[in-house]
């Protein structure tokens, strides 16, 4: 229970990664709220059944009014908000394609809810926390560090999170707040399934490219990157903030 009595409000949690976090900072004892702009009632659900406490606010992350309301329902609700994780992000609908035809549409809605979500959320849970402290985590992607072709909005968009987390660090220290960043390697989430049965590669699946390259043969499931954010939101990581975490299996080493 690392977690206990802590208020984390998780945005994108209505599936996938974001809903494994959710359910694992339950399970540490956190009061969670779902931040997402899909319906995140079968998550809170969830929760309660496990006997957690859970909320649902619908969000959309690229709005900064509507990340000021979010906060204002989580403290209206628990008194609090301790953890925030920056988990929203678009992936599953891009397609891989050169860089010429992505248009300026595509990759300014990519850097409203990949960059800019942070940016709102941060904003909107600071005044929550700049007197009494708390835990800020990130969610940026192994692909920025390569620089994977025919990506280029995204990958920068999760370049931008890790430059957003080392500002932020130093900005939000003299208040106590830590504020880190995960890294995760591909991961078999509902929408990053989804992306790669689209046929957003050109060639072969995502396992068939990234399995040969692992230290450890093992396929990455959202359940894989729970401890990390726990880590990151307890106790246990008072000492660590501005840091990048990488979480893929040993594909690359940097």
């Amino acid at each position: 229970m690392r977690l206990k009595d802590r208020v984390a409000i998780i945005t994108g949690a209505a599936q996938g990664i974001g809903a494994a976090y959710a359910i694992g900072f339950a399970k540490e004892g956190a009061k969670v709220v779902v931040a997402d702009i899909l319906d995140g009632k079968g998550v809170v659900k969830s929760v309660e059944e496990m006997g957690g406490r859970a909320m649902f606010v619908k969000t959309d992350v690229s709005k900064q009014d509507e990340c000021n309301a979010m906060a204002k329902a989580t403290f209206d609700r628990f008194g609090s908000i301790d953890i925030l994780v920056n988990n929203a992000a678009i992936f599953s609908t891009l397609i891989v394609k050169p860089f010429i035809e992505i248009t300026t549409e595509e990759w300014n809605r990519v850097m409203e809810v990949n960059t800019g979500g942070p940016f709102h959320c941060t904003k909107a849970v600071f005044p929550y926390m700049k007197d009494k402290g708390g835990k800020i985590i990130n969610v940026s992607s192994s692909s920025f560090i390569e620089g994977v072709p025919g990506m280029p909005h995204y990958v920068s968009s999760k370049g931008a999170v890790m430059a957003f987390t080392r500002c932020m660090a130093r900005e939000l220290g003299e208040y106590n707040i830590n504020v880190n960043c995960l890294s995760p390697g591909f991961t078999h989430s509902e929408g990053a399934d989804r992306w790669d049965r689209n046929k957003a590669l050109p060639i072969g699946s995502v396992e068939d490219a990234l399995m040969p390259q692992r230290c450890i043969k093992r396929l990455p499931m959202p359940e894989d990157l729970v401890g990390t954010a726990i880590f990151l939101a307890s106790d246990d990581s008072r000492n660590i903030t501005g840091q990048l975490i990488n979480i893929d299996l040993g594909v690359r080493f940097y």
